[in-house]
């Protein structure tokens, strides 16, 4: 396993079983060390099987009043350069590999933001995600004769960093609203993404599965 991200204490909470030397603090949206990363990882281990686009940037509305035409260019740029372009990048610079392999896995990491209309996120992101499903069925469609798969994830509330902690009165109060009347967890998603890269998920390519507890349906 190899990391890549901006954030060194993000990094440093990668599981034991990677080496220190694989956890890179770099820019997922410059092509140059997008490149020099995988060229690395290459190297090291001979072959790049599964690759996980989970680059995330979320900016959330000002206020509800707000609308997209208020959002600086500069922003807009930086949120779809996290959300999309660096899915791009990386999946450009593994396919190559994988294609010489016969056989790999690319999991992008999209939200419901991009299926339905976002309420706290702001469209920059929603329209992030929502290119990033566009992405995931294009690239799936092209790769799908060298034994490659691509899909996409669309979590809805999810436990962590970027929302309030499980047991927050607002988390209670977002699992109110969810079907399975709970907030996700980290590894309800990471469940799901071990399917999608494994054997048994050969036939599954192109789709975007809902990881947030009814939501998308409600």
């Amino acid at each position: 396993m190899a990391f890549c991200g901006t954030s060194r204490e993000h990094l440093a909470a990668a599981p034991a079983e990677c080496a220190a030397s694989d956890r890179v603090v770099g820019r997922l949206t410059d092509p140059t060390a997008v490149i020099d990363f995988f060229d690395d990882v290459h190297r090291q281990i001979d072959r790049i099987d599964i690759l996980v686009n989970n680059a995330c940037l979320s900016p959330k509305r000002r206020s509800p009043e707000s609308w997209g035409g208020q959002i600086e260019l500069d922003e807009w740029r930086w949120v779809i350069d996290i959300n999309l372009t660096s899915a791009w990048l990386c999946s450009r610079a593994v396919v190559p590999v994988m294609m010489a392999g016969g056989w790999g896995r690319i999991v992008n990491i999209g939200s419901i933001a991009g299926r339905t209309t976002p309420r706290i996120a702001g469209p920059h992101y929603a329209a992030a995600k929502a290119g990033l499903a566009g992405l995931t069925r294009a690239l799936a469609v092209d790769l799908a004769p060298y034994g490659i798969t691509v899909n996409c994830l669309a979590p809805g509330w999810i436990s962590s960093n970027m929302t309030a902690p499980a047991d927050s009165e607002t988390a209670r109060e977002a699992a109110a609203t969810i079907p399975v009347r709970r907030v996700g967890v980290p590894g309800d998603v990471a469940a799901s993404v071990m399917f999608l890269v494994s054997n048994e998920a050969s036939y599954v390519t192109a789709a975007t599965i809902d990881v947030n507890g009814g939501v998308f349906a409600a």
